[in-house]
């Protein structure tokens, strides 16, 4: 049987890159998958890098919102499966990114089709909640147009939908974590959680909706494999790093959330709402890191 040409979208991302290593961790790897990956800048110092630990995988050149020119190369049916991950922030809007690259997909014989989404509630009220926030409804817009194309187009095409929680990279080294942390404590209540992922997991729950595809299709799940207060998120870091959880002054992280609206309807989700995934479920399936072992072995805070 010959290898599987999975194409992934974002490949020099963080979730694209971690999908292609969880693909070419295979123990089946090279003779269970051929890799694309998509990127906008093939001949990037950091695409370059990432070539050289990746061997297996092909970097191709293109923007996602042309999709004509990435699939024209390849012979129809030639790829088997996408992974699909829409850019926040992107100057197109998410929508604009998804629909017409997974129109010509599916028209170019794509059989299945993994799509990086969030969780807004749990795995049933996702689908009928897209919250106030842009960037979720977005994903929830992208989710209903996936599942009801692949309904009309009946039987071409199966999917899954990941719905991954607030990264844990939000709290690595940078600008980024003390912020982060400034906020949390200005909106949040002391009780409530913040459900977090590792990068690592989305790629590795990726992996194992094009390995099943029997077991992972029309599935939609929330991947947390965490949850914690800020009184937690402090001591676990302490605990693990020696260090104090760096956190910007209050005025900041308040300036921050009035400023952005975006962020600050992030933060009111997480208050009045919350994430939804279920974590026993999911680490039944895999093994998710936690936020000390993801500190421990992802993180940068020991790197240097």
């Amino acid at each position: 049987m010959p290898p599987q040409t999975i194409l992934v979208v974002d490949a020099t991302g963080k979730q694209g890159s971690e999908v292609i290593k969880a693909l070419l961790d295979h123990p089946e790897s090279p003779l269970r998958y051929t890799i694309l990956g998509l990127t906008r800048k093939a001949e990037s110092p950091h695409t370059k890098a990432l070539a050289g630990i990746q061997p297996g995988t092909t970097f191709v050149e293109g923007d996602i919102t042309i999709p004509g020119p990435i699939f024209a190369p390849h012979p129809r049916g030639s790829i088997e499966g996408l992974f699909l991950n829409t850019i926040h922030g992107s100057p197109t809007p998410e929508e604009q990114q998804a629909i017409p690259f997974i129109d010509a997909a599916v028209e170019h014989g794509v059989k299945r089709i993994v799509f990086s989404s969030v969780d807004r509630g749990g795995d049933e009220k996702s689908w009928t909640n897209p919250t106030n926030v842009e960037h979720f409804r977005a994903k929830h817009n992208i989710e209903l147009y996936l599942r009801d194309k692949a309904e009309k187009e009946n039987g071409r095409f199966v999917w899954t939908i990941l719905r991954s929680v607030a990264n844990f990279d939000n709290l690595d080294p940078g600008l980024t974590c003390p912020l982060f942390a400034a906020m949390w404590f200005e909106s949040l209540s002391p009780e409530t959680k913040i459900q977090f992922v590792g990068s690592r997991d989305i790629g590795l729950f990726a992996a194992m909706a094009f390995d099943d595809p029997a077991q992972w299709s029309g599935k939609a799940v929330g991947l947390a494999g965490d949850e914690m207060t800020l009184d937690e998120a402090m001591w676990r870091f302490e605990k693990v790093t020696g260090k104090e959880l760096p956190q910007s002054y209050a005025f900041l992280g308040k300036a921050s959330l009035w400023a952005i609206d975006e962020v600050g309807e992030m933060f009111a989700f997480w208050e009045e709402e919350g994430y939804g995934a279920d974590l026993q479920a999911r680490k039944g399936e895999a093994p998710m890191q936690d936020f000390e072992t993801w500190l421990a072995q992802d993180s940068q805070w020991f790197e240097g």
